[in-house]
């Protein structure tokens, strides 16, 4: 659950805004009222990987740990790189996320009210406590699919400066295509940078962080999934035709103003308060640490995304040593719960990257007792409830690229 700490943040924000001659009575009655919301939905944190282990996956795992309540990795009875063969883009993040929380809702496992996080897996570092994300999240009014913010347009050809500088419209064919928004009007590739309205500085939609109450996340990958499957559409491109068909209708809110979520590319010197990333960058499990405040937007942003080519410098690793020097503590419980497998992961071991300086986004060789645990570890049987419910016709299942077999 949301746990104490929540609690704590709830109360401190109700109980602020009265005056200090406040009755007893009154002051009790906001007590109640914030604990009662704290803990009346629970907070869920998911994220894809097809790789066991990675320097990111283990932060983020680790951070999870000490500042909620874990992560829920989903795609590790996959092998690594199978991502990239599946389709022509990263859908099988999405395409696997609506059968996961289908089947765990329907198991009961989470509550359809439930708040869930999914964040991608390996280039995203947690830099507050999932109460507080909570509390920024809960801010937005009714409960919105929240999808963060970035500065640069993609998937779609830029035509002005504003749109950013990562234009991958060389790369990804436009040719005769046009998407119908509703049945006055219809979009070509170069109108869907310049139809945001931006409210902030980080204008654009990127999927890799997003956050709802689980039920509206199922209706919104729904949507999502079958613009993938029936207009042969990346998961990016998809989620801006969900939004200008259905954020009415839904209720997506796009992080403009990273209250919740930050992406890293196109980050400037200067738009935070401390360059990324010092020795007092992260909160602790004890609250130390003071992440910086946004100078564009004043928030204090949760959840880090170095997308793009934003994590091939120095500064990713340079924030992982800093991430992983504060949360890494052998002997205490870490572990991931392993959503394929159905089990609990211990961190200690095959999170150990002592023996090596991790330098790059990349660069993460394997010891010997990693290679003997993932031996093991691809010998285990993926939950049989989870293949029930997926059957034998999941879009997951089906690779474009290559066999499964060959990786």
């Amino acid at each position: 659950r949301i746990g104490p700490l929540n609690g704590f943040w709830a109360r401190r924000n109700c109980c602020a805004t009265l005056h200090a001659d406040v009755t007893m009575r009154w002051l009790l009655r906001c007590l109640a009222y914030t604990v009662w919301q704290a803990r009346a939905r629970n907070v869920h944190f998911y994220t894809y990987s097809d790789t066991i282990p990675h320097p990111g996956l283990c932060a983020l795992a680790e951070a999870a740990y000490e500042l909620g309540h874990g992560l829920r990795v989903m795609g590790l009875s996959k092998r690594p790189g199978y991502i990239l063969i599946h389709n022509h883009s990263p859908t099988l993040k999405f395409l696997m996320l609506q059968e996961v929380l289908e089947y765990e809702v329907s198991k009961g496992r989470i509550h359809e009210d439930d708040i869930v996080i999914f964040s991608d897996g390996h280039d995203v570092l947690l830099q507050q406590s999932l109460a507080e994300i909570f509390v920024a999240y809960s801010r937005f009014p009714d409960w919105p699919y929240l999808i963060s913010g970035e500065r640069n347009c993609w998937p779609w050809p830029h035509t002005h400066p504003s749109h950013g500088t990562w234009d991958l419209n060389d790369q990804i064919p436009f040719a005769n295509q046009s998407w119908t928004i509703n049945r006055w009007i219809r979009f070509l590739p170069e109108d869907f940078c310049r139809m945001i309205r931006g409210d902030g500085p980080y204008p654009y939609p990127n999927i890799g962080l997003s956050m709802a109450p689980a039920k509206r996340f199922i209706e919104v990958l729904k949507r999502n999934n079958k613009i993938v499957l029936e207009e042969e559409m990346n998961d990016q491109g998809a989620m801006w035709l969900v939004i200008f068909r259905y954020a009415e209708e839904l209720n997506i809110q796009i992080d403009q103003h990273a209250e919740v979520f930050l992406n890293m590319l196109e980050y400037k010197a200067g738009d935070l308060e401390r360059e990324p990333c010092d020795k007092t960058w992260f909160r602790g499990a004890g609250g130390f640490g003071r992440p910086p405040r946004n100078a564009l937007t004043n928030t204090t942003p949760g959840i880090l995304h170095f997308n793009g080519p934003s994590h091939e410098d120095g500064v990713w690793p340079s924030c992982y040593h800093v991430i992983n020097g504060k949360f890494r503590r052998k002997e205490h419980g870490h572990a991931f719960y392993d959503i394929d497998h159905d089990i609990l992961v211990g961190t200690d071991n095959i999170c150990d990257y002592s023996w090596y300086d991790i330098h790059s986004f990349h660069a993460h060789p394997l010891n010997h007792y990693q290679v003997d645990f993932l031996e093991g570890f691809y010998k285990l049987p993926v939950d049989p409830g989870l293949l029930a419910w997926r059957g034998d016709a999941s879009a997951v299942d089906k690779t474009n690229f290559g066999s499964e077999a060959d990786l």
